[in-house]
């Protein structure tokens, strides 16, 4: 019977004696084949251990050295993990880096010689575990590691690369371990508490099986890899969300879905039902009865000006003006927390008849009584419906026809000559030159000619209005703490009830007036020239509050207010009227003129000039918009201006101004021209070109275009 030990060493001798001590015998007993030769490799790097095979002779060889013979048989790598499987056979391995291979019984050769080999021994992988058939006097197969530590015999690792030859009393594990990495989650909420969702990294497990091979002298692994997602116990994000009070909308579905991604990705899982917004009542015009609109005006340039005019509608009698449109409630919301989120309150819209309108027994729709353009007033949730006549002019405005004055809208097809006025409370159209006179519009005006050292005010009301709320805020502001001060004073004992009963509340007034309050009086008194500015578009209601001024604060000797209950009245109807100042307009007033020179013009909305202005000042509450140029004079528009060319090559000055917040736009600035934004004043001192300004947040002026 054979015997023989595979060993490895440092040196080829180091091996030899290994095998040598397994053996228990003498070098000249054994035969000895190098399998590979040792290898120290580059500075220690990729050194290879030297590998023999010590065989014992057959008795009646001589004694004799065997001689060493290199036998380099290559290692065959194969991807394998670490997994115990079956254990065939046992034997004891005396040294850590050999493995003894024991063949079965002799062949019954000539025991004169070496046995010669008759066959190779098999070895395969049969439903996962290792089989072997060795015939007699054949080789051993060999089994070849690709890990340090995947294979182990008798307790004994192989290293990585290293070919071992086993037996069937060999005891063989092949480690194949698995691989996990646990699935990650993150549980986040919106800020207003309507949407939860799950943040996944998922994870996996990999699990590893031997593949079935034919047999074959030389074992190399085949591995089967199975990757499974990691899933997360959906308990888990349940105990989450019941953590964070999560109780309404839940998804139950889509935490299933996540919980078994295989994919990383944003799972929503609780959603709240968003609420469902109601619309306000609103009136609507009949569609012929509604301003009509101008199609869009191709300019010289070639561009289009998208602006809309409004033309001057108007129905026949007995004709429908317009239906109101009920409200439609809301839908209440839910958070993911469950707690209620109301929906806004909607508003119905009533109608509150005016001149020559009438409502149906519903109140829902209203009719024209006569003819005319319908004139709405909406304060709130009141709209205030009335017919407006039209007055239609022929021919000039002159001393033969005598002034125009028109509670109503106004259309002229001629001029309006020198000294002539127009006033009127609705709309105006003039179709002629407007020279030297003085033009009212309460809504909007349209020249179609030139406007010449004149005065035109449009939507004065609307201007009225503007400069009247934030006055109007500090009389209130005032007022509330001169209450209380009207109680401390009318308690010391410097002033008797039967002297207030006698001359009311002035002596305390002039007290005030002369201390603490002393700029009160200042604002009441520019309260009574805007009075007298306005006079004539103001309504009975603001006229009986100037008076109550007059009689209440601006008298020394005697006052209306007896009592601080009549002051609390006066602060009611102030608060009153700036509700009323403030409101936003329905409908916005508006100018657009031809040309304009050596004019004043002041416009409640927006004003469009067409051509230009020569010398003019010029004052809008919106925006200004110029198709030609400006040249000399003041500009204002609070909401900015868009411009083609402002400034004067020559003599003469050029100042435009808007509000803080607003821009100015324009094609070219010629130098000299002075630029107002805010508190903030800049002179161009050269020609600028495709010019955008406005002031940023440190309120400094920022300029956009090239020079």
């Amino acid at each position: 019977m054979e015997r023989s030990v595979i060993s490895k060493g440092k040196t080829v001798e180091q091996a030899v004696e290994r095998a040598l001590a397994l053996l228990e015998v003498s070098k000249k007993e054994v035969s000895i084949e190098i399998i590979d030769n040792e290898s120290r490799g580059f500075l220690g790097l990729n050194a290879r251990p030297a590998v023999v095979r010590v065989s014992l002779l057959p008795i009646g060889i001589p004694e004799m050295a065997a001689p060493y013979s290199s036998v380099n048989t290559p290692a065959t790598v194969t991807s394998t993990d670490r997994r115990a499987v079956g254990v065939l056979g046992q034997s004891t391995v005396a040294e850590s880096t050999a493995v003894v291979t024991l063949p079965a019984e002799e062949s019954g050769h000539d025991s004169l010689g070496p046995t010669p080999i008759a066959d190779e021994g098999k070895i395969w992988i049969a439903e996962g575990q290792i089989a072997m058939h060795i015939p007699d006097g054949a080789s051993l197969p060999m089994i070849d590691a690709f890990k340090s530590g995947d294979i182990l015999i008798n307790g004994t690792a192989l290293l990585a690369g290293q070919s071992a030859a086993v037996s069937g009393e060999d005891v063989i594990d092949i480690r194949l371990a698995g691989e996990s990495k646990d699935s990650t989650w993150q549980l986040d909420i919106d800020n207003d508490g309507m949407k939860a969702s799950l943040q996944i990294e998922p994870g996996y497990h990999i699990t590893r099986t031997l593949m079935d091979t034919e047999p074959n002298p030389r074992l190399m692994l085949r591995v089967a890899q199975n990757k499974k997602p990691a899933a997360i116990d959906p308990q888990e994000i349940y105990q989450q969300l019941r953590a964070k009070e999560i109780t309404f909308g839940m998804d139950s579905s889509m935490i299933e879905l996540a919980c078994r991604a295989e994919k990383a990705g944003r799972f929503v899982i609780a959603s709240g039902q968003p609420v469902i917004h109601g619309q306000d009542g609103i009136f609507e015009l009949q569609t012929d009865a509604a301003a009509r609109k101008v199609q869009p005006k191709l300019r010289e340039n070639g561009t289009i000006d998208y602006r809309e005019t409004r033309e001057f509608p108007s129905i026949l009698e007995g004709e429908r003006i317009g239906t109101i449109i009920p409200s439609q409630p809301g839908i209440d919301g839910r958070d993911i927390y469950g707690k209620v989120i109301l929906a806004p309150v909607v508003h119905d819209i009533q109608i509150i008849p005016g001149k020559d309108v009438q409502l149906s027994e519903d109140g829902r729709d209203a009719f024209a009584l006569k003819s005319g353009m319908p004139s709405q007033t909406r304060q709130g949730h009141y709209v205030k419906l009335s017919m407006i006549p039209k007055l239609m002019h022929s021919g000039d405005v002159n001393l033969a026809t005598g002034n125009i004055h028109f509670r109503g809208d106004v259309e002229i097809s001629g001029a309006v000559q020198d000294t002539m006025e127009v006033e009127a409370e609705g709309n105006i159209r003039v179709r002629g030159n407007i020279n030297m006179a003085q033009i009212m519009a309460g809504d909007s005006l349209i020249v179609h000619a030139n406007v010449l050292s004149s005065r035109i005010i449009v939507g004065q009301l609307q201007l009225f209005y503007g400069q009247m709320a934030p006055m109007l805020i500090y009389v209130r502001e005032q007022l509330e703490l001169m209450k209380q001060a009207v109680h401390q004073v009318s308690s010391a004992s410097a002033f008797k009830i039967n002297d207030l009963d006698q001359t009311g509340l002035a002596p305390l007034f002039q007290v005030l007036f002369q201390g603490r309050f002393k700029w009160m009086m200042e604002q009441l008194e520019r309260l009574l020239r805007l009075e007298e500015q306005y006079q004539s578009a103001l309504k009975e209601e603001w006229t009986r509050y100037f008076q109550e001024i007059r009689n209440g604060f601006m008298n020394k000797e005697n006052s209306t207010f007896r009592t601080a209950e009549d002051l609390e009245s006066f602060i009611r109807r102030t608060h009153y009227l700036y509700i009323l100042a403030s409101a936003p307009v329905v409908e916005r007033n508006f100018a657009r003129l031809h040309f304009v020179q050596n004019s004043t013009v002041r416009c409640g909305g927006d004003v469009i000039v067409e051509k230009g202005a020569y010398n003019a000042h010029l004052h809008c509450e919106g925006t200004l918009e110029s198709t030609g140029t400006l040249r000399g004079g003041t500009y204002f528009a609070a909401e900015g201006m868009v411009l083609q060319e402002a400034g004067s090559p020559g003599t003469g000055t050029t100042k435009l101004h808007v509000d803080a917040k607003a821009r100015i736009k324009a094609a070219r600035i010629l130098a000299g021209t002075t630029i107002q934004i805010g508190e903030r004043i800049h002179q161009c001192m050269e020609d600028v070109e495709h010019l955008e300004v406005w002031l940023n947040s440190n309120d400094q002026i920022v300029w956009k275009g090239r020079e």
